[in-house]
């Protein structure tokens, strides 16, 4: 039997926005800020030419916040996304954690924008550094006229000429002045969202949500540290319009999500009851969250003892009825193959994420690779049909996840939805999905008492 490739047509029409990126690469173009302090505003144009002229009109902004894994890189990062796509910013994020179990470099890169963005950009133009090591490892990216704000109670970094940068002691505020050392986070989110105009009611609206339930003393004390960093930056940075940027009009209907988020939330509404799997870095997010989720429609989540039992379950409840997927990684497909082709001969339909990672064998479980492709199109014992999507946008990952679903119950086989680090990470404001519009498949079961003969391979 030849294999043959298929055009097939999508579950709904696509979203607005996804036939624009499949479309559209945009790169993030030269920012210029103003004259350092002390500084002749006529030398620094002599030294960086042009450049410093080509600010965008503050059309966009790249911030990263760089430090240990563990002291609130991570936390810093998704409280601005979501306070600045409530205050009407569209916001594309991407996390960097460290291979280490503990410890280790890492950072939050988000790109902020009123207009629509594509990518996470190219360079940096506000690198808020908690330690030297975060100083060291991303002032390489940083523009040449960009901005540095570390944490002056930790180090202190050489001036430059090629660029700006203010010491704001966090540390030292959490735990000195307020006597809360875990709320250095807070700290920086209140700074860093002064710099650039964020409205304080967005940010006080998502602390009151995250801390409320913990007791009125909790929620005064992270209030109490916002407070601290914008009033900090009133204070020391009056002159700051170079920072600022202008948001765009409120969107109530959007949400902030990762693709692995959207990938489990377009399983739900494709009708998935039952998920198997293994951690694996990038694709554990989409059994965690599934975890929590697939209880509250009846549905079942299980921790396998590996790879091989996980799509071995699948087929199991696919076999019993059920619309069944895993999530996995390359090394995880690789242990897959044998009952993939299982899968295809018993006609079975099942959903295979791919979160790709760099290889090859276990590679680097936190870097970015898209690798995986002749191994999920090809990787057979014999000629084994196979259906492979790959969405292209977080947006989009909601979709094409329903899509698989279809096309699993349609020809009755495995597919694989392949994704890669930097979309299952991802976090990005993006419309509320419109369930009206999805078409589902659903699987023709056996009725003892119906009329027409039950013909399940019938296309």
């Amino acid at each position: 039997m030849s294999r043959r490739w298929v055009a097939l047509p999508p579950c709904s029409p696509p979203p607005a926005g996804v036939s624009a990126t499949r479309a559209k690469i945009e790169t993030n173009s030269s920012n210029g800020w103003g004259s350092a302090p002390g500084r002749s505003f006529t030398s620094g144009l002599a030294r960086l030419g042009p450049r410093r002229l080509a600010r965008m009109s503050n059309k966009d902004l790249v911030i990263r916040i760089g430090g240990e894994a563990g002291e609130g890189v991570l936390s810093t990062g998704q409280l601005l996304a979501q306070a600045a796509a409530r205050g009407g910013y569209k916001v594309i994020t991407y996390f960097s954690p460290p291979a280490e179990i503990k410890g280790g470099f890492s950072f939050f890169q988000m790109r902020l924008s009123p207009h629509v963005l594509y990518t996470e950009g190219d360079s940096v133009d506000i690198l808020v550094a908690f330690n030297q090591e975060a100083f060291d490892r991303s002032i390489k990216d940083l523009r040449p006229d960009g901005l540095v704000v570390f944490d002056s109670s930790v180090f202190n970094p050489p001036e430059e000429p090629e660029r700006r940068q203010v010491g704001i002691p966090f540390s030292q505020i959490a735990r000195t002045e307020l006597k809360f050392e875990l709320g250095k986070n807070v700290v920086a989110v209140g700074a860093i969202s002064r710099l650039f105009g964020l409205p304080t009611e967005h940010t006080t609206r998502l602390l009151r949500e995250r801390f409320e339930r913990k007791g009125p003393e909790v929620l005064q004390k992270n209030f109490d540290a916002l407070n601290a960093g914008s009033s900090y930056v009133d204070k020391n940075l009056p002159q700051r319009s170079d920072f600022s940027l202008e948001a765009g009009p409120p969107r109530p209907s959007d949400i902030v999500v990762s693709g692995n988020h959207m990938i489990g939330l377009g399983a739900l509404a494709a009708g998935v009851r039952f998920f198997a799997g293994y951690p694996i870095t990038p694709a554990s997010d989409i059994m965690e969250f599934l975890a929590d989720n697939l209880p509250k429609v009846g549905g079942t989540t299980i921790q396998a003892e590996d790879e091989l039992s996980a799509i071995g379950m699948v087929l199991g409840a696919s076999y019993a009825g059920k619309k069944a997927m895993t999530s996995t990684s390359g090394p995880g497909l690789s242990l897959m193959i044998e009952m993939l082709g299982l899968g295809a001969m018993a006609e079975l339909p099942a959903v295979v994420v791919d979160a790709q990672r760099a290889g090859p064998s276990t590679g680097m479980p936190t870097r970015h690779e898209q690798g995986d492709l002749y191994l999920a199109a090809f990787g057979a014992h014999g000629d084994v049909p196979r259906i492979v999507l790959a969405p292209t946008s977080v947006e989009d990952c909601f979709y094409q996840t329903v899509n698989a679903f279809n096309l699993a119950e349609r020809f009755q086989m495995p597919v694989i939805l392949m994704q890669d680090t930097v979309l299952a990470v991802r976090t990005e404001n993006v419309p509320k999905p419109d369930l009206s519009t999805l078409t589902i498949e659903r699987r023709l079961l056996y009725q003892p008492n119906a009329e027409e003969k039950y013909r399940r391979y019938d296309l």
